[in-house]
């Protein structure tokens, strides 16, 4: 996928690279109340806006047009597919970025270079220096243009993000800490405020929350339980005397799902089962699968312990502490014969 923005999850970093939109998430994203501060997204409009005028000191954009196209964009219920004013921004954003920005950025340092017998500062530091005095836009008119496609393209991005934030109180933080009166933050806060929500917040209600959800499951007509704690349910026993050893290799296809039901990866979407050996898996996996036999169906509710535990996986998709369900069909046993690379049920 081409990218034009690519946030860091814990600390919203911004990069000049491109990307316009995901699946469209209607779990996380939220449109915010006005009158109750929400500091988590607050504070990723700081840390964003912060770090794009530290990174990119030449993009003078018009803060407030990005911030109102951030907000429009993420609240924009649109799947990426059929998102065509995204893909028009995405258009400006690619000939800005991959030819304007850069044509301009070598002339300006051209005219403006660096001084080699600096003692104390490399020429990459004084060319980022030097770059805080120029702005690369040659209009208000283009400077407005590539303000909301950067705002929309943003918006996008989270749009589709398995993240609790609220568009208004993001687009404020962007706002108020690009505006003469400041932020109610400052970075400091700001980035401890998003450090402590994933590093402790997070973790912590996630795990709550899967274990009062596998307390539900457990209860379901058919469900079984592990003495490692993994929940599972026969829905086609297939051929009992063909079951996988965890050495085995197995052709299956598969439904990954979170708690909420967002489907996070599915070869039956792709069209094509896939094949891996069950010392490679998450440990639900390789326990689960020598419980069905060859032709066979089972349920799994795996534990986030048995899954991808408090470092989750997918790019921030599967957050720390997650439990997983996944519908799995095993179609055939392959025995390894020499030690596998490790492999993961999830396209990361």
């Amino acid at each position: 996928m081409r990218k034009i923005v690519n946030l860091l999850a814990v600390v919203a970093v911004a990069a000049v690279v491109v990307a316009c939109g995901s699946k469209t998430n209607e779990f996380g994203v939220s449109k915010g109340n006005k009158a109750k501060m929400d500091t988590l997204s607050y504070a990723y409009g700081v840390n964003f806006a912060n770090d794009m005028n530290m990174n990119v000191p030449e993009m003078k954009f018009d803060w407030v047009v990005l911030s109102d196209a951030l907000e429009s964009s993420m609240l924009n219920k649109t799947s990426y597919e059929e998102d065509q004013k995204c893909k028009d921004q995405l258009t400006v954003l690619e000939e800005f970025f991959t030819s304007k920005r850069p044509e301009r950025i070598q002339k300006f340092l051209e005219e403006n270079p660096a001084d080699s017998t600096h003692a104390d500062m490399s020429i990459a530091v004084q060319q980022q220096a030097m770059l805080a005095q120029l702005d690369i836009f040659e209009s208000d008119e283009e400077r407005k243009s590539v303000s909301f496609a950067y705002g929309y393209d943003l918006g996008a991005r989270f749009r589709g993000a398995r993240l609790p934030l609220q568009a208004y109180w993001f687009a404020q933080g962007v706002k108020e800490f690009t505006s003469e009166g400041g932020a109610k933050l400052s970075t400091d806060e700001a980035d401890n405020f998003v450090m402590t929500y994933f590093m402790n917040t997070m973790p912590r209600k996630n795990k709550e929350a899967s274990e009062a959800w596998l307390a539900e499951v457990e209860k379901k007509k058919g469900v079984q339980k592990t003495e490692s704690g993994l929940l599972y349910r026969i829905d086609r026993e297939g051929d009992a005397s063909q079951k996988p050893s965890a050495q085995d290799m197995v052709k299956v296809d598969y439904e990954g799902k979170l708690r909420d039901g967002f489907v996070f990866d599915s070869s039956y979407e792709r069209g094509e089962s896939i094949e891996f050996p069950l010392t490679g898996v998450i440990r639900g996996w390789t326990e689960g699968l020598q419980l069905v036999g060859v032709g066979g169906q089972i349920t799994l509710w795996i534990p986030s312990e048995l899954a991808y535990g408090q470092g989750g996986a997918g790019g921030g998709m599967i957050g720390p502490n997650e439990a997983l369900e996944f519908k799995v069909e095993l179609h055939e046993i392959k025995p390894v014969s020499a030690p596998a690379t490790p492999l993961a049920p999830i396209e990361e």
